[in-house]
């Protein structure tokens, strides 16, 4: 373990990259410790998170606790009235003798009914009855209008299920959800009523507990307006909140089919949840949840709010991710900014070294101007370019003195060749004078004029191929004046190839080649050459064929080597080879060493000479 460390932190040292190097150090020094920090204050966050959501809950509950309470007590206050006027009082606040025979005055029934009239506003409250002991009083309904019928007798409603609470129970008031009410209540006046006992006045020293009602006062109410609180209060997806009285009969809920899901009964609100008003996680068959109840003063009624955990938990997620977000996009940043730091360093020198490093396949080059900047890496920079100016500059001036003196070489190479031709020529044109054979003199002359004129020409080295080819056909016909027509020389080249450029006397010492150590070594000394050309990847290739004798393996071989000019130009035996050697010279010195002459021959077949130049014009034409 120790080694391995050991390497890692060579490797880290000394062979890492300068870039990379810069980067895995800011991140160590300042990324990890901040993202050491950052997780502990993520930590700290969530819990924050999830505290402030379950305060938020259970301030929201509270409020929707204290909106149902305020329903009530307007509920419970219409109730109040009813029961502490003067009418009411009159009408049932009686001995069960007296009631028997009251006749309650007009001028009250009509006070009684327009109070009534006034405090249902078919908002919240849908009506009002008093349901009057019909065992005891006289028939009342007699009083009842078209528009408000007020009295009722109890024993219409003896089946509902308040009026057994009623009965069983010494309870002065009862909330009634839907369930205690009979069919045809809830079908008049809707699902929750305020129910209140009047009872006769007992006789004097009985208990007043045991003493039979003489009426019981209805208010009816709307259960919209606490369906609403209760939806309300269940602002987010899968919250639920109800309403359950002490005998465990729903009164309302933001939703049935959660309320039924995440039902718990009143006796079992505060071992399940514990103290009241205050969320606590509690397990339910599809997931645990946090649940809060709140008694509802002055009723023996309970909201229950609850939140499924995975609310809690994803909001303390998101909070999180988001801050994951934000501490990924800083990263980003800081890592951003320490490449563009190690790339302003590490780039610059590793782009020097990579000039430097172009001096092994060619010239230096010198660094773009907005490539060195003003710090120490920009003065190196800058002493760089100085550098690779005057080594350019060295080199210009060497690669210069070698053009010269490659062109110097081609010249006196070229200067070497055929000069012997001049004088068999003359030798000729002097038979012939002593012949009296003067139009040949003439024409030999003439033919001779032109030959050396495309040879000395002003125009530098070069010739078009056009002209080259008049060149070699005008040394073929000096030839065939001297030997009687021996030879047959046909020129096939492309009209497309006549105003490319190549280098003067470059056919005619092969065709001369050709013409005496081919055709005239032959018995019958005669012959034909063929010169043919044509273009091939952006070079011209021409081919000179002959049906002479042809050249044997070792001496082809010999040719073209380098150092047999020496002895050609010496005067030995093979002399006459000098025009093609310096051919042959001259197209490598000019054009490189895959250009030239190129021979094939089969003895007593014939020879074929291959010339390879590139393709150029007289104006992209070295000399």
């Amino acid at each position: 373990m120790r080694n391995f460390f050991k390497r890692m932190m060579r490797h880290y040292t000394y062979d890492l990259k300068l870039k990379n190097k810069l980067v895995i150090s800011h991140a160590l020094l300042i990324l990890l410790p901040t993202a050491v920090l950052s997780g502990f204050i993520f930590v700290k966050l969530y819990g924050i998170v999830m505290d402030d959501s379950i305060r938020s809950e259970q301030a929201l509950s509270a409020q929707t606790a204290a909106s149902i309470e305020n329903l009530v007590s307007h509920v419970t206050y219409v109730s109040d009235a009813l029961k502490e006027s003067s009418s009411i009082h009159r009408l049932f606040y009686l001995s069960e003798s007296d009631a028997a025979a009251f006749e309650p005055e007009q001028n009250r029934m009509d006070s009684l009914f327009h109070l009534t009239d006034s405090l249902t506003d078919n908002t919240m409250i849908t009506g009002i009855r008093i349901y009057y002991d019909d065992s005891v009083y006289p028939d009342l309904m007699k009083y009842n209008t078209e528009g408000n019928r007020l009295f009722a007798p109890v024993s219409s409603v003896s089946s509902s299920y308040w009026y057994g609470i009623f009965s069983t129970m010494h309870d002065r008031e009862l909330l009634c959800p839907e369930l205690y009410l009979s069919p045809s209540e809830a079908g008049e006046f809707g699902r929750l009523a305020y129910i209140s006992k009047i009872t006769y006045l007992p006789p004097v020293g009985s208990d007043q507990e045991l003493v039979q009602a003489s009426a019981y006062l209805a208010v009816y109410f709307n259960g919209e307006p606490f369906d609403s609180a209760l939806i309300n209060n269940a602002s987010v997806k899968g919250e639920a909140a109800y309403i359950i009285n002490s005998r465990d009969v729903m009164v309302s809920a933001s939703d049935m089919a959660l309320a039924g899901i995440y039902y718990i009964p009143a006796d079992e609100l505060f071992t399940r949840i514990g103290p009241e008003k205050t969320f606590s996680l509690v397990e339910y068959p599809d997931g645990d949840a946090y649940t809060a109840y709140f008694p509802v003063r002055n009723t023996d009624w309970y909201m229950v709010s609850l939140l499924p955990s995975s609310h809690i938990t994803d909001a303390g997620r998101k909070l999180i991710l988001q801050l994951i977000m934000a501490y990924l996009l800083f990263t980003a940043a800081a890592l951003f900014i320490a490449l563009k730091l190690s790339v302003s360093i590490a780039d610059r020198i590793i782009a020097v070294a990579y000039q430097m490093e172009s001096v092994r396949t060619g010239r230096p080059r010198p660094m773009e101007a907005e490539e060195t900047g003003c710090d120490e890496i920009g003065v190196l920079t800058d002493t760089y370019n100085y550098m690779t100016e005057e080594i350019n500059d060295l080199m210009n001036s060497q690669e210069k003195a070698s053009e010269d003196l490659r062109l110097a070489e081609f010249r006196a190479l070229q200067a070497q060749i055929n000069p012997h031709f001049l004088y068999n020529t003359l030798d000729m044109i002097n038979w012939l004078s002593r012949t009296g054979r003067k139009e040949d003199v003439t024409k030999a002359v003439q033919t001779l004029s032109r030959f050396y004129k495309l040879t000395l020409s002003k125009r530098g080295l070069m010739n078009t191929i056009e002209e080259e080819l008049e060149h070699t056909e005008l040394y073929v016909e000096l030839q065939n004046m001297r030997y009687d027509d021996c030879v047959s020389f046909v020129v096939d080249v492309p009209d497309e190839l006549s105003e490319y450029t190549i280098p003067k006397l470059t056919f005619q010492p092969i065709v001369e080649n050709a013409w005496l150590h081919g055709i005239m070594d032959k018995e019958e000394k005669s012959g034909n050459i063929l010169l043919t050309g044509w273009r091939q990847d952006g070079d011209i290739v021409f081919l000179i064929s002959d049906d002479g004798i042809g050249i044997s393996p070792e001496k082809l071989e010999s040719i073209l080597a380098e150092g047999k000019g020496d002895s050609m130009a010496n005067g030995t035996s093979d002399s006459v080879h000098i025009g093609v050697y310096n051919t042959n010279l001259r197209l490598k010195r000019l054009y490189g060493d895959s250009y030239g002459l190129t021979f094939q021959s089969s003895p007593g077949t014939g020879t074929e000479v291959t010339i390879k130049i590139p393709e150029k014009r007289r104006e992209d034409s070295p000399v």
